[in-house]
């Protein structure tokens, strides 16, 4: 039977096998889904983003910007058995992002998170920016699927 774990507002939850990680997309900016695909670990990330670090600094330590979560995610997932190699990542904007094509606040969102990806050296994945608004987000990391409700 799989076991169902909520992920809520600026949380990281990581699990093998016969986990479901669930998140809403209120209030995110972003929600980061990790996948080592051999090795059947993964982790959720209700991430946000900060113009400055000011306004970082003012949120609860639960809060997590993309490079901490994503500093979180990898070390948590490695503890598990995961290897930083086999590891891709997908980002799913959330409510908080205008989702307006073209809009220079959700680019610079969207970019830094890709610049922080880079910079760890870990894939993203085909199509792995996805915009869903309002909804949920549920990753089976048993099977690797993604999807939204």
């Amino acid at each position: 039977m799989k076991r169902c774990i909520g992920v809520h507002t600026g949380e990281i939850m990581t699990g093998k096998g016969e986990t479901v990680l669930k998140s809403d997309t209120n209030n995110a900016c972003m929600v980061i889904v990790a996948y080592d695909q051999e090795r059947k670990i993964g982790s959720l990330a209700h991430a946000l983003f900060y113009e400055n670090e000011q306004k970082r600094k003012a949120h609860s330590s639960l809060v997590r910007d993309a490079n901490h979560a994503i500093d979180e995610m990898i070390k948590e997932m490695t503890l598990l058995g995961a290897d930083k190699n086999g590891i891709e990542i997908r980002l799913v904007t959330g409510e908080n992002v205008s989702h307006q094509q073209g809009d220079p606040i959700y680019t610079k969102k969207l970019n830094s998170a890709m610049d922080v990806i880079k910079d760890k050296h870990l894939r993203v994945t085909d199509h792995s920016a996805v915009d869903v608004g309002n909804k949920h987000v549920v990753f089976d990391i048993e099977t690797g699927e993604l999807s939204y409700n």
